[in-house]
């Protein structure tokens, strides 16, 4: 039998993983803590199968990211009811035999847009159809927000917005529809501009308006085309490091059984996320 000792171990898990920062922002929280606990990123190729290995190994907890959040929510044994209502699973933690899940990404991203304005009221654009997007979707509708859906894959756009009851735009019909749009905010839920990734900016660039708040999920380059085309627009652009950040804490939150994380604690997690990467890294 292999049990960790000393240390509880936790990684990030999915495919490419090579571009995490989750690594650096969960060890300066465990160090700030004084929690003897370490992290790292595993690429895991098959899916749900590995997962089983991890458990075995003893790993207490897991931040799943692409392409294995929907099969997480399959995999799991116990799972929240927002999760299934989203339909992906982006925490992970060891119970018994198996894994309980939960979704943090909608509050990281609530939190991440709220930071900058009040999402009640206002109208949003969500790019993509993946765990991601629906998470965002999600967390969108839960402050009030009238979410319109965007992708290049109609079947699959159109089922996510069937899902949230919302309205979905293919990506070919977008330059068409710019004007009844109008969102307030924008954010880009696909790998697009990841590292090995596409870089094109995959809408027209007059849907750029100044003012407008425009998200990019991806993080790694922090700069990505997407984001330099918001930024020459003038538009009030949040870094996706913050997403990363609050999800971050609600999955220290639901590993560790605890109500809050303290404000020094988050202070030190992105502390070191701004250090960790630069604008066109």
């Amino acid at each position: 039998m292999i049990k960790p000792v000393q240390k509880e171990l936790y990684a990030v898990v999915g495919n490419p993983v090579d571009h995490s920062l989750s690594p650096v922002m969960m060890h300066a929280a465990f160090e700030r803590m004084g929690h003897q606990a370490v992290y790292v990123a595993l690429q895991l190729d098959e899916f749900p199968e590995e997962l089983s290995v991890l458990h075995k190994v003893g790993f207490k907890g897991l931040s799943v990211t692409l392409p294995h959040k929907e099969a997480a929510l399959l995999a799991a044994q116990e799972v929240d009811e927002t999760a299934r209502v989203i339909g992906a699973v982006n925490t992970l933690k060891r119970v018994g035999d198996g894994w309980a899940g939960c979704n943090t990404d909608w509050k990281g991203s609530n939190a991440a847009l709220a930071s900058v304005s009040p999402l009640k009221g206002k109208r949003g654009l969500v790019l993509g159809a993946g765990g991601a997007a629906r998470a965002v979707v999600y967390g969108l509708q839960q402050e009030g927000v009238d979410v319109t859906v965007c992708n290049r894959g109609v079947e699959r756009g159109a089922s996510l917005a069937k899902a949230f009851q919302c309205s979905f735009i293919p990506l070919e019909e977008l330059p068409g529809k710019l004007a009844s749009l109008n969102p307030h905010l924008l954010v880009q839920c696909t790998p697009v501009g990841l590292a090995g990734h596409s870089s094109e900016v995959i809408v027209p660039p007059q849907l750029f308006q100044k003012g407008m708040v425009v998200m990019d999920t991806v993080y790694r380059p922090l700069h990505t085309p997407f984001v330099r085309q918001a930024l020459k627009a003038e538009c009030t652009v949040v870094s996706g490091l913050e997403m990363l950040l609050h999800q971050g804490v609600e999955q220290l939150k639901f590993w560790l059984d605890i109500p809050a994380i303290h404000e020094e604690v988050m202070g030190a997690m992105r502390e070191t996320l701004q250090k960790a990467v630069k604008p066109n890294e």
